[in-house]
């Protein structure tokens, strides 16, 4: 599953490479090359998650299966997102292939999940009820003991990262529909329901999770509580940081003076 997900960042590189070839103007080519460097910097992040070594401490060190998790959620899909990459990687496929899937998208239902799915109450909720929901002892055991289940979390954690990151940032040809003001009550809100998780597990006074737990020997010389705990630390406060730079962000958008529309001489003739 690792290598087919390697693989998958490596065809996505490449194909953004290859729809982005194409000259444009210079301020289209500067906006072009932060956002090429932005998306090739959100895949690294996913390679860096998904391969080793990360993969194999985050099997063994509870706080370094939370900086994978950041990596999915809160790194790799806003630099993704700004890379605004739907248009560059569907261009090196032939027209005909193009016509092909569209047709398909429209004659099923796909259109309207995607609106709904779009609506920033269920982006909210998914990318904050995968987090809630992965952490849940039960439900992280079960996952530890099915590589499968837990491959396909983090294809969860990508999606709904994606998601929720796509509401509240510009990616052309798609534009945010949030204003900066409900911009940050969406992010506002995720930091706390995401600081109330870390310190739910901050709290524990006993591990809870069974793979760490049962652990013997203890890397690094950690006991599993203080592993926990080092874990739930890193979600509180640097796993939060794209989350903390995107509220400053909508901030400095809410307080900046709005343009007052310009008006033209002709405008004004008449008066």
């Amino acid at each position: 599953m690792t290598e087919l997900a390697l693989t998958g960042v490596a065809v996505a590189a490449i194909l953004y490479w290859l729809g982005t070839r194409a000259p444009r103007g210079s301020r289209a080519l500067r906006e072009r090359q932060w956002r090429a460097q932005a998306f090739y910097a959100g895949l690294v992040a996913l390679a860096l998650a998904i391969a080793p070594p990360l993969d194999r401490l985050a099997d063994k060190l509870f706080w370094w299966h939370m900086v994978q998790h950041a990596l999915l959620q809160m790194v790799a899909p806003p630099l993704i997102v700004l890379g605004a990459p739907w248009l560059a990687v569907w261009r090196p496929v032939s027209l005909g292939g193009r016509r092909r899937v569209s047709g398909w998208v429209v004659r099923t239902r796909l259109r309207g999940v995607a609106r709904v799915l779009a609506a920033p109450v269920v982006a909210w909720l998914l990318f904050l009820g995968s987090i809630w929901l992965s952490h849940l002892p039960a439900v992280f055991d079960f996952a530890a003991r099915n590589p499968l289940v837990h491959e396909s979390e983090h294809l969860v954690f990508v999606a709904t990262g994606l998601l929720f990151w796509s509401r509240v940032l510009d990616s052309p040809p798609f534009h945010a529909r949030l204003t900066h003001g409900w911009r940050l009550v969406f992010l506002v809100s995720a930091g706390l329901a995401e600081a109330a998780l870390s310190v739910v597990i901050l709290a524990q006074h006993a591990p809870l999770y069974a793979p760490y737990k049962s652990l013997s020997p203890r890397p690094e010389h950690l006991t599993a509580l203080a592993d926990q705990q080092l874990g739930g630390a890193i979600m509180l406060e640097p796993a939060s940081i794209p989350l903390l730079i995107a509220i400053i962000w909508s901030i400095g958008g809410l307080l900046a003076p709005r343009r007052k529309p310009h008006v033209s001489p002709a405008d004004t003739a008449g008066v």
